[in-house]
């Protein structure tokens, strides 16, 4: 009997088993949110510091031109409101790409700037105000279509508000900034306190 016994000893129950599964299933879940938590930490990181670029390459802009990059796309879209987090919108998207080429020089979307040749062609040439990583944009059929964040989504862009003031009637509804707005959603397109902007 006591070979018996030991023999019992030396292999485990079926509760010790479950326990030891139930703790490395504890330490898996809070590995796996320990790591979720730093991607999304990193991704707003990232896009803080895009936005800080953003800003600083539409203070050169400013800076050549004596206004902010600002269009007929750009003065369309507000950043106050729903149509603010309808990244996928034609608004949205029209804003964020004029954008992008004021701020590169890239009219023709192929993700460089455009190269106008000698002479007086080379003179009319915009200077690009910033640079972008391929990871940055979003390319369809090889054309840039937007400046994305890191989480795929465009960014938004908006003189709307400097277009009211302009015209002699501030409207704080048109925008948050009396210069341009610039912001992501951060993937939370319904939930405007966790997008990361410049107001």
């Amino acid at each position: 009997m006591r070979i018996h016994s030991c023999e019992r000893r030396a292999a485990f129950t079926l509760i010790e088993l479950m326990v030891v599964i139930g703790i490395l299933c504890s330490l898996m879940t809070m590995v796996l949110g320990v790591q979720k938590y730093a991607q999304t930490k990193s991704k707003r990181s990232r896009t803080e510091t895009q936005i800080a670029g953003f800003s600083a390459a539409a203070e050169a802009y400013r800076s050549d031109n004596g206004t902010y990059p600002r269009g007929e796309e750009t003065d369309g879209l507000g950043s106050v409101g729903e149509s603010a987090g309808a990244t996928t919108s034609t608004a949205f998207l029209n804003s964020n790409l004029a954008f992008y080429v004021m701020l590169t020089g890239d009219a023709n979307r192929d993700g460089k700037p455009d190269s106008a040749g000698a002479g007086a062609a080379a003179e009319a040439a915009q200077p690009a105000y910033m640079n972008f990583s391929p990871s940055q944009l979003f390319l369809q059929s090889g054309r840039v279509s937007f400046m994305q964040d890191p989480w795929g989504k465009a960014f938004g862009y908006s003189t709307k508000r400097s277009k009211a003031i302009q015209a002699g009637a501030d409207d704080p509804l048109a925008g948050h900034n009396v210069t341009f707005d610039v912001w992501s959603t951060a993937n939370m397109d319904d939930k405007e306190k966790a997008w990361i902007s410049n107001w």
